[in-house]
């Protein structure tokens, strides 16, 4: 590891990515190294950085997103002026502002080893400018096609929400997705294989189901038409619908939206079927995959459908080819590369490990 990857990363959330200046009244929510999606060296790291800011810091313990928390959460939430969440209660509701005028960022950089990854140390304003570059692309085009090795075909009219500074109260650290593309102009059908898994958003039990070779999933004006493929995996398919939208009353058949990953170092080193839902949950900003936000008609959905390798092309021009970005293919992302200088070696780089074999 390079000398300057041990601070890159957390000096590219602190001063790029949060802004934070000396004064702040800073507060990190550190989940439990024990339940294995964060460890302790990440707020280390983040606690000495904000300190030798000149910020006073403060730390909360905190369990999963389902378990109780300290009765001083809301006190602690309301002293403070910034908010890194180490914890995986950052995601739940990110599409509320609950934090008005509080400077918040949802950490996916989980561990020491990830911040100090080329992942979390690319500039925070260059993936910025790459995420505006990618959502003009979608926004300026009238049709879409996305297609995968598997068989997922569809087609249909790009529809957007209206353009917003960001569409999530809490700030992404690494920005690694672009804003989600709507999916009730689009029709045909989706390859799914091994896991249905969550979105984030809620907790609920079980968290994945996984699913055995492909089941299609049959796709009509952005909703579920049926599933094709073996009896017994559509059956649990089904029952698994049926739970999380009785569970929190959502309409099991709507799927939201879709977008796919930007960040060519986004990686995950274990293996898929050791936790899905931890791996779903961060490998998301990958090129590699797609993912649409399923059952449920209001953002982001709870289920969803991970597709590797996906090529998705705006009136006619893949954007991604293969789960590799093409930034070259369009104006727009092209002057992105040209303007930081770090890009090009980025997207040029060897694939890193995506928690599947091979």
């Amino acid at each position: 590891m390079s000398e300057a990857l041990k601070t890159a990363g957390v000096d590219n959330l602190l001063q790029k990515c949060m802004k934070v200046k000396a004064g702040t009244r800073a507060l990190i929510v550190c989940e439990d190294p024990a339940l294995g999606w964060y460890d302790a060296g990440a707020s280390t790291l983040i606690k000495a950085a904000l300190e030798t800011l000149g910020c006073s810091v403060s730390t909360i313990d905190v369990g999963g997103p389902d378990g109780p928390l300290p009765e001083n959460y809301e006190a602690q939430l309301a002293a403070h002026d910034a908010i890194v969440y180490l914890a995986r209660i950052g995601d739940q509701d990110r599409f509320v502002d609950k934090l008005p005028g509080k400077t918040v960022a949802m950490l996916y950089a989980r561990d020491e080893k990830t911040l100090k990854s080329p992942y979390a140390a690319t500039s925070h304003d260059a993936m910025t400018a790459l995420k505006k570059a990618v959502d003009a692309i979608a926004r300026a085009s009238t049709r879409v096609e996305i297609s995968c090795p598997l068989g997922t075909r569809l087609h249909g009219n790009v529809v957007m929400e209206d353009e917003i500074e960001g569409e999530v109260s809490v700030k992404r650290f690494p920005l690694c997705v672009p804003q989600p593309v709507l999916t009730r102009a689009i029709s045909g059908q989706v390859a799914l294989t091994r896991w249905l898994t969550p979105t984030g958003s809620r907790s609920y039990s079980p968290a994945a189901v996984p699913i055995d070779g492909v089941v299609m999933a049959k796709v009509s004006q952005g909703r579920i038409a049926g599933f094709d493929g073996d009896r017994t995996r559509i059956k649990a398919i089904e029952e698994h619908y049926g739970r999380v939208s009785d569970l929190f009353g959502l309409d099991k058949d709507a799927i939201h939206s879709w977008h796919a990953g930007i960040h060519p170092a986004c990686f995950y080193e274990d293996d898929i079927d050791a936790d899905p839902d931890r791996w779903s949950n961060n490998i998301f900003g990958s090129p590699r995959f797609l993912h649409f936000h399923t059952c449920g008609s209001e953002p982001p959905g709870e289920i969803c459908w991970m597709i590797l390798d996906p090529t998705i092309a705006f009136d006619g021009v893949p954007l991604w080819q293969d789960g590799r970005l093409q930034p070259q293919n369009f104006a727009q992302t092209a002057m992105v590369l040209r303007t930081w200088q770090e890009l090009p070696a980025l997207f040029s780089a060897p694939r890193v490990p995506v928690g599947l074999p091979g």
